[in-house]
């Protein structure tokens, strides 16, 4: 199988996206063209795509494999903008502004509910069972993070499991259904799986990083959005472990403060500066980012290969 370029393997996935997704409603109709025009930048779909290239599978169900995976992703970002009440994604109206939160919420499922059909009609019961636990792994994170994101009581092991589901498990099935595709056994399938996994929690991490140390210039996205709403996420478990019982209290404080103002801005960044969260992430995510780059030096040189390398040292 010719490998694609990537303007051309995302055309090829906003094809089969919208033959996935039906018509029957007409509200569905405006859903289907904002997902297929607003996807964003289809990394999951991507990884599927040149592991099955990098692992030389023949099988023209990538396509299929990789647009569901998407779908789920699509539907979850449906599904979060409810619960986190956000008004806007990627600078547009969100669905549940535009359309209504119950809509959202129905039209997320609707497009889960597309995926599982498309994937049913491949008759992989790995791949159904695969994709079926994504679905609840997303589930119960979701759950987990309802619980969690602003409780001052929230350990590493807590975020960890809420990544896990949340974007891992997601990036694990992109990468070992390309093993299944390619008639892989288990164990290697399994090992497809880690490294997925492992770069899907270095996607999350990366994305609570930049909240916090990157302009939105250079991020794209609004600085210390997060903080503003007095999330518990990485960067802010890395200050309290280093920070100590000394400043446990003080971070607690700025996070609980309901309306943030600059001044509270310069405070969690004075501390981040003075304990070096930054550096301590950038050291951890280097080396999340070698062991991926191990994994793969097991695979010979290829164009695949050169672009999943590539891909790797942009985003971590």
């Amino acid at each position: 199988m010719k490998l694609l370029e990537i303007p051309k393997v995302l055309t090829s996935v906003d094809s089969c996206l919208d033959s996935i997704i039906h018509e029957d409603l007409k509200v569905l109709k405006k859903i289907k063209e904002y997902v297929v025009s607003n996807g964003g930048k289809r990394i999951r779909p991507l990884l599927h795509y040149y592991f099955v290239q990098l692992l030389g599978a023949s099988s023209k169900q990538w396509l299929d494999v990789a647009s569901v995976s998407e779908l789920i992703h699509c539907a979850s970002l449906l599904h979060d903008d409810v619960i986190d009440e956000a008004p806007v994604r990627r600078g547009l109206p969100t669905v549940g502004s535009k359309f209504g939160n119950k809509t959202a919420i129905l039209a997320g499922d609707y497009l889960l509910a597309c995926g599982i059909e498309r994937l049913n009609r491949l008759e992989s019961p790995d791949l159904m069972d695969l994709y079926c636990k994504v679905l609840r792994d997303l589930s119960v994170s979701e759950l987990l993070q309802m619980e969690w994101e602003r409780n001052p009581k929230i350990t590493f092991q807590i975020y960890d499991s809420i990544i896990f589901g949340k974007t891992a498990s997601l990036f694990g099935a992109c990468t070992m259904s390309a093993g299944i595709l390619a008639n892989l056994p288990k164990d290697d399938c399994q090992g497809l799986y880690d490294f997925g996994v492992l770069l899907g929690k270095l996607f999350q991490k990366k994305d609570d990083y930049l909240d916090y140390f990157l302009t939105k210039k250079q991020s794209g996205k609004e600085p210390m959005k997060d903080f503003h709403n007095g999330l518990f996420t990485y960067p802010v478990l890395v200050l309290l472990a280093k920070a100590g019982k000394t400043k446990e209290k003080a971070i607690h404080a700025l996070l609980k403060e309901p309306q943030k103002t600059k001044k509270e801005d310069l405070a969690i960044q004075s501390l981040l500066a003075e304990f070096k969260v930054k550096e301590a992430i950038d050291l951890e995510l280097s080396q999340d980012k070698n062991q991926l780059l191990d994994f793969l030096q097991i695979f010979p040189e290829s164009n695949a290969k050169k672009i999943i390398v590539e891909q790797i040292n942009r985003f971590a």
